[in-house]
């Protein structure tokens, strides 16, 4: 800049534009998420009785080969419930409720239908969710990204043609964080501890629940600042 002349540079003449692509792949694995629910009169006791629980889906899922690391619990408490005394509005502890979330990774699909038999027999009272998903999606992004890149610079040149510019070169290029976008089919739920025990002994030919993975998709944006000159 000339300062004492007092000229200023012209401003660059810019066009921002954005690319988006969409990849879509077959889920590699799915994470399983388990309620265990147990009451009782005595705190210590629906501890008790929740924990015994838990160890059983735990072992009969470890029978199937899924690893300790695959195994985690990711919700526990444990609630008073009341109850109102009679002729009066005063509340007094009834009984304690224990709700405990087990989550179980599978990473060969086709185990997915026995861990949900095996974890129900064992005393699962709800399977809360089923995600089949893509474990490293960002694995998947460089050939998303560089056709993201080649849509945005179509839709620049074909601006800058339209008001008739030349387009030049990119200026600043960014990029959007992965829009993942995983399936998240729910199977079954009891609010009843022992319900889904005594439905899963009930009907054994309902056996091999059919659960389908599907397919998951994702997106990666860029946006880029391209330079447009006069032709």
């Amino acid at each position: 800049m000339n300062e004492q002349a007092g000229i200023l540079p012209l401003p660059r003449r810019t066009i921002q534009v954005s690319g988006t692509a969409k990849v879509t792949l077959s889920p590699d694995v799915c994470y399983m998420t388990f309620t265990v629910e147990s009451e009782h009169k005595n705190a210590a006791k629906a501890y008790k009785e929740n924990n015994k629980l838990a160890n059983q889906i735990i072992s009969r899922v470890k029978t199937l080969g899924i690893e300790s690391r695959d195994i985690k619990s990711f919700y526990f408490s444990i609630m008073p419930y009341y109850k109102i005394i009679s002729n009066t509005t005063r509340q007094v502890i009834d009984g304690y409720r224990i709700f405990h979330y087990l989550m179980i990774t599978a990473r060969d699909l086709a185990l997915v239908s026995d861990i949900l038999d095996l974890a129900v027999e064992a005393g699962a009272t709800g399977v809360h969710s089923i995600n089949f998903t893509v474990e490293e999606p960002k694995k998947h992004t460089a050939d998303a990204r560089i056709r993201a890149l080649e849509a945005a610079k179509q839709k620049a040149e074909k601006a800058a043609d339209i008001l008739g510019f030349r387009l030049g070169t990119p200026v600043s290029v960014s990029e959007n964080e992965p829009g993942f976008y995983p399936n998240y089919p729910y199977y079954a739920q009891s609010t009843q501890p022992g319900a889904m025990r005594e439905y899963a002994a009930a009907q054994p030919q309902a056996r091999q629940a059919s659960v389908e993975p599907g397919e998951t998709s994702f997106s990666v944006t860029m946006h880029v600042v391209y330079e447009i000159e006069p032709l």
